[in-house]
């Protein structure tokens, strides 16, 4: 550290031993080692205390950046929750109208409409619900024969209904299941 050779510190132990004197020299050393090792033990302290303090520095740094990812991930949360929400409501506000639609249509066909007509109108308002929700009905088309065909639609509760497209007015449709 100081770059102090072996005949440096003999040169140096030489003029103590003639100015301290051979009786205080031992008293003196001691002292001078006691003082050395405090120094050693200060310098120690120090690096270890700047060390723990850097290392300090880096977790609270380290946890300030992990903060900040844990709230990023809770605003992704509550913006996919909100998103989420907003769709069911904005799915339930179209069935529930899909469903008002259908209700006001039976209900104007029960009133003006005669009951080979009522069938009609079931049919189409089934139609108009399986095209307002994916969830809604299935529609399919059958053939009896080549001058007779069946148009098939299964409702919510499970009921079929067919509707014949042939050229007879008095069949319009019928219900089964």
């Amino acid at each position: 550290m100081f770059d102090i050779g072996f005949t440096e510190l003999m040169l140096i132990g030489i003029v103590a031993l003639v100015v301290i004197g051979p009786e205080r020299l031992p008293a003196v050393a001691k002292t001078a080692g006691q003082w050395i090792a405090k120094l050693q033990r200060f310098v120690r302290g120090v690096k270890t205390d700047l060390a723990s303090e850097l290392d300090a520095g880096d977790l609270k740094k380290l946890l300030g950046d992990q903060r900040v990812q844990i709230d990023e991930l809770r605003k992704m949360v509550t913006t996919a929750k909100n998103d989420f929400e907003t769709s069911t409501n904005e799915a339930v506000q179209g069935a529930k109208s899909a469903l008002n639609d259908m209700e006001t249509k039976v209900s104007e066909s029960d009133a003006t409409t005669t009951p080979a007509d009522k069938a009609t109108v079931a049919a189409s308002t089934v139609a108009a619900a399986t095209a307002a929700s994916s969830e809604g009905a299935q529609a399919s088309d059958t053939s009896d024969d080549d001058t007779t065909s069946q148009t098939q639609f299964e409702t919510l509760d499970g009921k079929t209904v067919s509707v014949d497209d042939s050229a007879d007015p008095s069949d319009i449709g019928r219900t089964g299941s």
